[in-house]
């Protein structure tokens, strides 16, 4: 059984509803939304938590921060719960049954309310925080308290605040060729500080046709050391629901926090 829960979005196998700002509230959701059973729970969460599933971080969902995630679900639902990142549950995912599998280093990053991002190197899944890195000339305030960060750019919840209006409603192809050249910079980041063989990218706003032309374009004009296959996830919008159903039988030390 797996839980989503992201900064807009939460899921409960093919059930969907808001994201509650108010914690104990979504606790009490998804309680009354999981089926009944005794098997564990994999949950997907959009944020950093730790290994016994506490909130660390949480931009778009602060008053989860803090709080015991996984041992209150595990409470509300009579049964074992594990948590992790939404991104390194579309990673796991995508890894045994997407666009990276037979990749011993790969990535994944979810394009969304926010950027998420994470690594698998050899059996080892690694939360990161390359959706903070730092893009030269960028003097954005994010809402981390950094400027210039990547989200700044390409994060849904930063550019609907400026522009507006969401991004899905933007066909405009000057906007998405501007779009995919920032993006650019940080998969290619991403993908060479860690040494990646291929990158999967995720969420909402990889699923729109539009950016992939102009981000083709501006990977192979930048990345001429070494090349990476930069994919859509083949899983879709359900990688981190797919990585989560996996993850309460992955060993503790494979995925770090």
């Amino acid at each position: 059984m797996a839980v989503d829960i992201g900064g807009t979005w939460t899921r409960v196998g093919p059930a969907r509803f808001r994201t509650l700002p108010e914690y104990h509230r979504e606790i009490d959701t998804i309680a009354h939304a999981v089926p009944p059973g005794d098997d564990p729970v994999g949950v997907s969460f959009g944020g950093r938590v730790t290994a016994a599933g506490e909130v660390r971080v949480a931009l778009n969902l602060r008053g989860y921060e803090g709080r015991p995630l996984a041992a209150d679900l595990a409470a509300a639902l009579g049964r074992p719960v594990r948590v992790a990142h939404d991104a390194t549950c579309g990673l796991i995912g995508e890894a045994r049954e997407g666009a990276l599998r037979g990749f011993e280093r790969c990535g994944y990053l979810t394009l969304s309310t926010g950027v998420g991002a994470a690594l698998r190197l050899g059996g080892v899944h690694l939360t990161t925080e390359a959706g903070h890195q730092l893009i030269a000339g960028n003097n954005l305030r994010c809402d981390c308290g950094q400027a210039g960060c990547l989200q700044t750019l390409t994060g849904g919840a930063a550019l609907a605040r400026r522009l507006g209006r969401p991004l899905e409603t933007i066909t405009d192809e000057g906007f998405w060729v501007s779009y995919a050249g920032s993006l650019a910079l940080g998969v290619a980041n991403f993908a060479l500080t860690a040494g990646l063989e291929a990158v999967a990218l995720g969420g909402a706003i990889a699923l729109n046709p539009l950016l992939w032309p102009p981000l083709r374009e501006a990977l192979a004009r930048i990345l001429t050391y070494q090349q990476v296959s930069v994919v859509p996830a083949a899983l879709g919008e359900d990688a981190p629901l797919r990585g989560a159903e996996a993850l309460p039988e992955l060993p503790p030390d494979s995925v770090l926090h």
